[in-house]
């Protein structure tokens, strides 16, 4: 999490003026490190991996952030060639997904109507009703490398394997039509399998849409200029998405994330790529500053104010899960500051009132600035 980072040379398009300033910056700012920063997880390093000729999973559990009162989880998932993510279900969560390499085929079914069977490639999502039996397979070309996020910190799932095996023999008999010896082999192990070789997989050349599957790139970005863009699905962008919505952000060289804080969700931050300076206070007022990575996993509880600076070697790509997906705002210390008078925001601070009035002149920045 602290490793200090390499900045670009000279042949990136970017200018020295900025990385001079990313230079002075850092070379301020690491001073100010954290011994520890209890809400962030490196999820590369101390998740739980789970691995097979299938695939990997690198899991992050409640019990890894103390007594945080985490609201959900997030996993990392990488399917081979002709794998998939075999069929279950989470009893007790809603879970969403984002598509980072390759390309996905989703089952969806709820006992109810036709199965939905739908795509997802890069920067593509997905919403899996709490309960529903569902299967993720990779019918890509290349690696199916995702991220999924449940709305609760015990999404524990169940797979056909585990819940047959749990059953009596001769309950297994009259329901699946086993026989003895076909029973005796299903039962040789109750290990949730994870992910499975199919082989009967093929590339899925077609592109299958649904209204449980969205794209950062398929609507009016929330914010894009020069500094970078933020993109966001949620239910005004797709009314399917009820109770969670996703965010991607990405950051160019030296440009600030504005300081701010949600006011609706708690937050599951992850570094995809790239290389920033993270500021967080958290409701005790004690400040964190660390240096974040691809595979850091930060937890933000609502209202929980925090910034980062991409001071990396590349375009800075977060991701962010929340807990909500209706009416998301966050507040900003300037856009708070002009909700009130000079002379209240003197009060508050300290300041000369000719400061306070200063302050209320500066232009509303939204959403980013640069170093």
């Amino acid at each position: 999490m602290n490793k200090f980072p390499i900045l670009p040379d000279h042949n990136h398009t970017v200018s020295d003026e900025t990385l001079q300033k990313i230079k002075h910056f850092l070379d301020q700012e690491t001073k100010k490190l954290s011994p520890s920063f209890p809400y962030c997880l490196d999820l590369y390093k101390d998740g739980k991996i789970d691995e097979n000729k299938a695939g990997i999973r690198i899991s992050e559990t409640a019990q890894q952030f103390d007594d945080l009162g985490l609201s959900g989880l997030l996993f990392y998932y990488k399917l081979y060639d002709h794998s998939m993510r075999v069929p279950h279900w989470h009893a007790n969560a809603i879970e969403v997904g984002v598509v980072l390499t390759g390309k996905m085929k989703v089952t969806i079914w709820d006992g109810l109507n036709k199965p939905r069977v739908f795509t997802v490639e890069k920067n593509g999502t997905w919403l899996i009703p709490q309960a529903s039996l569902h299967a993720l397979e990779n019918v890509g070309d290349v690696e199916l490398d995702f991220l999924v996020i449940y709305n609760s910190p015990k999404a524990a799932d169940r797979d056909f394997v585990t819940a047959w095996a749990a059953l009596p023999d001769t309950l297994l008999e009259r329901s699946l039509g086993l026989l003895p010896d076909e029973i005796t082999t299903l039962k040789k192990t109750t290990n949730n399998r994870l992910n499975s070789y199919d082989p009967e997989s093929i590339p899925e050349e077609r592109i299958l849409t649904d209204p449980f599957a969205g794209n950062f790139f398929a609507g009016k970005p929330l914010y894009e200029s020069d500094l970078g863009s933020i993109r966001r699905i949620d239910a005004d962008t797709n009314p399917a998405m009820e109770s969670m919505a996703l965010q991607q952000t990405m950051l160019n060289l030296g440009t600030i994330r504005e300081p701010h804080w949600y006011t609706v969700a708690d937050t599951v931050l992850f570094v995809n790529k790239g290389t920033a300076f993270f500021t967080m206070m958290d409701d005790e007022g004690t400040v964190y500053n660390a240096l974040i990575n691809p595979g850091d996993l930060i937890f933000i509880p609502i209202g929980t104010f925090h910034t980062y600076v991409n001071v990396g070697a590349e375009v800075l790509e977060i991701y962010e899960a929340f807990n909500a997906s209706k009416q998301l705002a966050e507040v900003t210390l300037l856009s708070g500051a002009k909700h009130f008078s000079a002379g209240t925001l003197a009060g508050a601070t300290g300041l000369t009132k000719e400061v306070a009035e200063k302050i209320l002149k500066k232009p509303l920045q939204s959403y980013m600035t640069s170093l």
